[in-house]
């Protein structure tokens, strides 16, 4: 398998202030990609009871639109290996879900809602991951963890926000009302973007003797580590899609939370994973990446696992805050893991190969869990979250270390 050599260094020896002012701007951008989901998770209780759905059909709903989200995932990934200019791209995932995010505040039926929803999902936030990873990567492969923590810093900071800020504007006005708004936050990010980015290129690469398609082969289909990256990512994934949809609903009708509270959980649950992220990214740079992603799994499995234990609403925020971890401070980890698995030349088929690996294992189960929650109660949906999550911890300690760690 390819490593990277010493001819990549350049990118590291890029002065501070620019490359801190890309991270900077990468992660902006990156919030604006959370801000639609954290909106979104605040108002499916009042989705739910508008459109008169079942948990089954919200799950089904989940399920559908993955199938968006592997789309998505291929075209950026593939754009990050071909495309001279990578900054195009990130452009594109800001405008294409404001738009039709909007739009969805239009919808009559479920059926129109849900189509906009995964029309959204095709060039969106998932549009935005692996061009932006790659770029963090070429600038800061000796601090790689710690650069993708500030990043996923941004998404999960709008993820705090967007909730808690919108979860109190919905006691006055209709979820429709505030979806109707939202192509300003995506269109006035990309035009502030678009004038402040540089051209997002390449950094200096070794030349290869191979084809891009052996290279494929060697660093990415048949790099049994990177699997077992993909497998973990897989797991995380599942609990990263049942949380921020089961929770809020969980709180409304078990708990009879009104939105305004609901968007303070959801805010402290992202809240926690912004403060953390950068935290174990740093770890993760320090003390190896394996280490970290077991405890941070863990951890935050028994947390959420242990939701529905406790009877009173209020003492959950301490419980649902500290399980931010594992939905969100440990997800950049486990990309920089991947990321150290494979060659440099591959990173955007390594991405798009982990991604599309997530996306398809977790497929089907958000329709699993919406059956159980229609059938058993929506308790069940944090045990399940809590066993898939320790597998994942598990799983991990078999995937071996990087065979070579990435050169400053």
């Amino acid at each position: 398998m390819n490593t990277l050599s010493d001819r990549s260094a350049p990118a590291a020896s890029a002065p501070e202030p620019a490359r801190g002012r890309i991270l900077t701007l990468l992660a902006a951008g990156h919030g604006v990609t959370h801000w639609f989901q954290g909106i979104m998770t605040v108002s499916l209780p009042l989705i739910t009871r508008d459109f008169g759905i079942t948990y089954t059909q919200l799950g089904a709903l989940r399920s559908v639109q993955r199938v968006s989200h592997i789309i998505s995932i291929t075209v950026g990934g593939l754009a990050t290996d071909f495309l001279k200019d990578r900054k195009g791209i990130l452009l594109l995932s800001l405008v294409w879900p404001s738009l039709f995010f909007s739009l969805q505040g239009f919808s009559t039926t479920f059926l129109i809602f849900g189509t906009l929803l995964c029309i959204q999902a095709l060039l969106g936030g998932f549009l935005w991951h692996a061009p932006a990873r790659a770029v963090i990567g070429d600038r800061f492969p000796d601090r790689m963890g710690f650069a993708l923590g500030i990043h996923a810093m941004g998404g999960n900071l709008a993820a705090a926000v967007g909730p808690t800020l919108v979860g109190a504007v919905l006691a006055w006005v209709t979820w429709r009302t505030v979806f109707t708004f939202q192509f300003l936050p995506g269109i006035v990010t990309a035009v502030f973007l678009w004038l402040l980015l540089p051209r997002l290129g390449r950094a200096p690469r070794e030349q290869q003797s191979g084809s891009y398609g052996r290279a494929l082969r060697s660093d990415v289909l048949t790099n049994l580590p990177l699997i077992g990256v993909t497998v973990v990512a897989a797991l995380r994934s599942i609990g990263e899609n049942l949380i921020p949809t089961f929770l809020p609903l969980y709180l409304s009708v078990e708990m009879e939370m009104g939105t305004p509270a609901i968007g303070v959980y959801l805010g402290c649950l992202a809240l926690v994973g912004t403060v953390f992220a950068p935290i174990v990214g740093h770890l993760s740079d320090r003390w190896g990446r394996k280490i970290t992603i077991f405890v941070s799994l863990l951890t935050g499995g028994l947390l959420i696992g242990s939701i529905p234990l406790f009877p009173s609403g209020w003492l959950l925020l301490p419980v649902v805050s500290l399980g931010g971890m594992a939905l969100f401070a440990v997800g950049p980890i486990i990309q920089a893991s991947g990321l150290e698995h494979a060659s440099k030349e591959t990173w955007g088929a390594a991405q798009t190969f982990m991604d599309v690996g997530r996306s398809s294992l977790s497929l089907v189960f958000p329709l699993i869990v919406g059956a159980v929650a229609d059938r058993y109660g929506l308790s069940y949906t944090f045990y399940l979250f809590a066993a898939v999550n320790l597998l994942a911890a598990v799983t991990v300690l078999a995937i071996p270390r990087a065979r070579t760690p990435i050169k400053t």
